[in-house]
C-alpha cells in the first residue's frame, strides 16, 4: 500500500513537471510569435518609411537646369520613391557650388519643412515639433546611371523664448558634395513624424548662392 502511494505520488509528481514544462512551452512560442510579428512590421515600416536607392529607378516629379526650386503640395507619392519627390538637376551652376572665404553659408541646395508648425498654444506643442521629419537622397549621374552618394535627415527643434517660444521646422542641405557641372536627383520627403504611415506635409527644395558676412 505504501509502495502504491509512493508510485502514485512520483507519477503525480512527474504528470505536473511536463506540464508545466509544456505550458512554458506554449508560452514562449507565443512570445516568439509575436516577437516575429514585431519585427515584420518594424521592417516593413522601415522599408516605407525610408527613400533610399530605391529612388533611383523612378521618374522624375520635376527637372531643372543649373539649380533648383521646387514647392511639393502636401501629399504626394511616386513610384519607386514611397511618399516622395524626385528631383532632377543638370549642368549643376558653380554659383551654388561655391565657398568662397568670408562666407557664413556655403551654396547649396537645401530640403526643407514648408508646411505649418505648432505654435506654443497648440497642446503638446514641443513633442509635435520635435517629431517633424524632413529626408533626403543625393545621387549623382555617371554614365547613365543614377549613382547614390548620400543621405541626410532632420528633426524639428523646440526653441524656449520670451513669449514661450517657437518651432523651427526640420531641413537639410547639401553643399559640398555638388559639384558644377554635374547632373544630380534629389529625392525627398517630409513628414509629421519618422515613419512609413505618417502623413506627407509640404516641403520646399532650393539652391541658394552663398551668404558672405556683413561687414
Amino acid at each position: 500500500m505504501n509502495t502504491l502511494r509512493i508510485v502514485n505520488g512520483l507519477g503525480f509528481v512527474c504528470f505536473s513537471v511536463v506540464t508545466i514544462a509544456l505550458a512554458g512551452c506554449a508560452v514562449d512560442a507565443g512570445d516568439d510569435d509575436s516577437l516575429v510579428d514585431d519585427v515584420v512590421e518594424e521592417d516593413v515600416d522601415q522599408a516605407e518609411q525610408a527613400l533610399g536607392v530605391e529612388c533611383a529607378n523612378a521618374a522624375p516629379t520635376a527637372t531643372f537646369v543649373g539649380g533648383i526650386n521646387y514647392n511639393s503640395p502636401q501629399t504626394y507619392n511616386t513610384s519607386s520613391c514611397y511618399k516622395g519627390v524626385v528631383l532632377d538637376v543638370s549642368s549643376y551652376s558653380s554659383l551654388y557650388a561655391q565657398n568662397p572665404s568670408g562666407s557664413v553659408f556655403p551654396g547649396r541646395t537645401t530640403v526643407e519643412w514648408a508646411d505649418s508648425l505648432p505654435a506654443f498654444a497648440d497642446p503638446d506643442h514641443e513633442a509635435k515639433c520635435e517629431s517633424t521629419y524632413v529626408a533626403a537622397d543625393l545621387f549623382e549621374k555617371v554614365g547613365s546611371s543614377w549613382v547614390h552618394k548620400t543621405s541626410k535627415d532632420s528633426l524639428g527643434s523646440w526653441t524656449p523664448f520670451f513669449d514661450g517660444g517657437f518651432c523651427a521646422g526640420p531641413a537639410v542641405s547639401f553643399s559640398s558634395e555638388m559639384q558644377a557641372g554635374e547632373t544630380y536627383r534629389i529625392s525627398a520627403t517630409a513628414r509629421s513624424y519618422k515613419s512609413g504611415s505618417a502623413p506627407t506635409r509640404k516641403l520646399h527644395v532650393e539652391s541658394l548662392q552663398p551668404v558672405k558676412a556683413p561687414r
